[in-house]
């Protein structure tokens, strides 16, 4: 009986001692979201290390309300999701991705007009506030539940004035985009193709414009919308005349061009060449980004530039199409769109830019979501034989100026052995997939958003992508030899 008391005061000495020492910790205001509707706290922290050296042991977290841990916490982790209750339970999750939150009056929000609304930005102590007009953006993507959105950072909501903000990693700027990437099932493939695409291609006018880009950058963020968990997001920048570095016009004097391959009406698909009329925005599923002047647009350049390839004779089009277009550039779209297998990038989706005045064209890649053997809807699309092209490209391949098969058969396979290979590309599909699975992200996204595609689960969509991707390269490498 003696020993059974004693047994007993060192177990309440050791609780005590223990709860003494427990610890509450401050969450930095903006670095939280708290989801009240599904029970969800997201908290970053970006160096978990420092945090754990620190406290010994945890038993609460401050956020605008104190939160107690079921059980007293020794080690924080990215990879646990915690009990925590206020008198309501919670599940508290921790993350080293930035948190946005935004806030959006929902009855007004529309695809057409930016309201405005209130961005928060947290990342690794780095907070950034700010007045915002905001719009859904997409077309297919307004039919899904998580909506994408197209912001615009302003000075105020009186004036609407722009102003830039600066992200880790990412470029100043005022235009944004936040992509729900709702039709991806693992939220991987547009991610992981934008980066491809900016590491195999740089502007061939690099040396003179050094800030120059091939294409946009993107992070990763988990967003609230109006105090409610949203779930994974991409935040990305836009493609426009300062991305790309174009020359600006002097006055009338057009200097750089940019152009959107806005719809399927045989313009950006190179099957057909109407007349134009400069005083309309949009020709022939073009729509001018720059220059736009006194309401004008200036569609003579590429007018001829699609005349050449949808009209002009063989000989014309050989001793000309490359002080139209740049090959280089040609080439390496042709193969990278190819090798994702973006079939929705080649009659739409994509830039058409110019440089400068008496320069040729360039293609840029954008909108990457129906990539890696899935479309646009998210359905896995077992196609892995098909070679993609469109009217430029099929005939450059027919006609063959300046050898023009060799040179894509060559950069094939300079790329085949480092960005292009399977052991490569399935690295970074392995990073980002392993990353979700152990830090719980593919959990808590899950939580919130339920669709068709979470019918299948993760582990076999991404054996899927593993099988798709083996299998294209084989075919690709075939084919682009065969040339």
């Amino acid at each position: 009986m003696k020993q059974l008391k004693q047994v007993l005061i060192l177990v309440i000495i050791f609780f005590s001692v223990n709860l003494i020492f427990a610890q509450e910790i401050i969450a930095e205001a903006g670095s939280y979201g708290i989801d009240n509707k599904n029970k969800i706290i997201v908290w970053h922290i970006k160096d978990l290390d420092s945090i754990n050296a620190e406290n010994k042991s945890i038993s609460q977290v401050k956020f605008n309300t104190v939160l107690k841990f079921e059980n007293v916490v020794k080690t924080l982790s990215y990879a646990e999701a915690y009990s925590v209750n206020n008198g309501r339970d919670y599940t508290l999750y921790i993350t080293k991705l930035p948190v946005v939150q935004v806030t959006i009056v929902d009855s007004k929000i529309n695809r057409n007009n930016k309201i405005p609304g209130y961005f928060c930005y947290y990342n690794a102590g780095e907070h950034i506030k700010s007045t915002m007009g905001v719009r859904h953006r997409g077309n297919l993507s307004l039919t899904f539940a998580k909506k994408s959105f197209d912001i615009e950072f302003w000075k105020d909501s009186i004036t609407k004035q722009k102003k830039d903000l600066k992200f880790k990693g990412l470029r100043s700027d005022d235009d944004w985009i936040l992509d729900g990437m709702f039709n991806e099932p693992l939220r991987l493939r547009s991610h992981i193709s934008a980066k491809l695409w900016t590491k195999v291609h740089e502007p061939y006018y690099s040396k003179l414009e050094p800030k120059a880009k091939s294409g946009i950058d993107i992070a990763y963020v988990e967003l609230f919308k109006n105090d409610e968990y949203y779930g994974l997001y991409q935040f990305s920048e836009s493609i426009d005349r300062k991305q790309l570095q174009l020359k600006e016009n002097e006055g009338k004097n057009i200097h750089g061009e940019l152009f959107k391959a806005n719809s399927y009406k045989g313009g950006p698909d190179f099957t057909k060449s109407p007349k134009y009329n400069n005083l309309f925005p949009h020709w022939n599923g073009w729509r001018i980004e720059y220059p736009f002047i006194d309401y004008k647009a200036e569609w003579k350049d590429l007018a001829k530039f699609q005349d050449l390839v949808v009209n002009g004779s063989e000989d014309l089009f050989k001793n000309t199409i490359e002080n139209n277009v740049h090959i280089e550039n040609v080439i390496d779209y042709y193969i990278f769109i190819n090798v994702v297998r973006a079939t929705d990038n080649l009659g739409k989706n994509y830039y058409l830019a110019k440089y400068n005045s008496g320069e040729p064209y360039f293609f840029v890649a954008w909108d990457l979501d129906g990539v890696m053997g899935i479309i646009q809807d998210g359905k896995q699309e077992k196609y892995r034989k098909d070679i993609l092209g469109n009217g430029l490209f099929n005939r450059l391949l027919e006609l063959n100026p300046n050898d023009y098969k060799t040179k894509v058969k060559s950069r094939w396979n300079a790329l085949k052995t480092n960005e292009y290979s399977y052991k490569t590309l399935l690295a970074k599909v392995d990073k980002l997939y392993n990353k979700f699975t152990k830090n719980k992200i593919y959990e808590r996204e899950q939580l919130v958003w339920q669709n068709k595609l979470n019918e299948v689960s993760n582990k076999e969509h991404y054996e899927y992508l593993k099988q798709w991707l083996e299998d294209r390269l084989n075919i690709l490498d075939d084919y682009f030899n065969s040339l």
